[in-house]
């Protein structure tokens, strides 16, 4: 039997026996782990708060035969600023089914976990508008699972700028408005692209500062929502609950 521990956040949970949960807890060393919380439901239980969905918990966590139990969770924070709106709850729980259906199992890119954490600390203060963090959401996480696409130039080209730019939803690429005429990927303004090259190519602690006007988010995270179910070759479901809470 192993016992180790690891700081991780919470994206699943479901019910087993009379008390206990199942928790997906998507881990900084061991990527998603699928663990036991016994007793958890019960809410004078240790574990019942660190068990939740959205908490961010030190883990201590025993393991054998590939079977894990979460023995003590020190809850660092719940995020609770998402209970209080159905789109950033929503969105929050989208973050969650991306994870859950495209990291492959024992992935522990340390990278997926702060993504993960940036963006619900953005949408849980509501201190940057809701369709930027799922924008860089989408995108960033497309390129640390390796799909980044090439944006930092025309595809046919090289042009670095054009007023209007193409871009290509199932390959990635991008033309300037002389060579995407003909395409059919859809005609996207500069500032769009500017936000796309920041958001792939900033430092992780850069990647949400950007400003872009109310008008253009809502193209650039089209843009990224198509792009990445492309990669991933994944509909996610909650994209249209997400929507729909947004037009409500």
């Amino acid at each position: 039997m192993e016992k180790f521990n690891t700081d991780g956040i919470v994206i699943k949970t479901s019910v087993t026996g009379e008390s206990d949960l199942i928790v997906f807890v998507l881990t900084r060393t061991r990527g998603i782990i699928r663990a036991f919380a016994k007793g958890a439901r019960g809410m004078k239980n240790k574990l019942h708060a660190g068990s939740s969905l959205f908490a961010y918990c030190d883990f201590t966590v025993t393991e054998k035969n590939e079977v894990y139990h979460i023995n003590e969770a020190a809850v660092k924070d719940i995020f609770f600023g998402l209970r209080g709106d159905i789109a950033r709850l929503t969105l929050a729980q989208y973050f969650c089914e991306v994870l859950l259906k495209t990291l492959p199992d024992g992935e522990a890119d340390e990278e997926y976990l702060n993504l993960t954490l940036r963006s619900l600390y953005y949408l849980s203060g509501e201190t940057k508008p809701i369709l930027q963090i799922k924008a860089v959401f989408e995108l960033r996480m497309a390129a640390v699972s390796g799909y980044a696409p090439p944006v930092h130039a025309c595809a046919d080209c090289g042009a670095f700028q054009t007023d209007m730019m193409f871009f290509n939803c199932l390959t990635g690429e991008l033309f300037c408005d002389r060579c995407g005429r003909h395409s059919e990927a859809p005609v996207v303004p500069f500032p769009v692209i500017a936000a796309m090259r920041h958001i792939l190519f900033s430092s992780p602690d850069k990647v949400f500062s950007f400003r872009l006007s109310e008008e253009l988010l809502r193209p650039l995270t089209q843009l990224t929502e198509k792009y990445l179910q492309n990669c991933m070759q994944q509909r996610f479901r909650l994209t249209d609950m997400f929507w729909t809470a947004m037009s409500a």
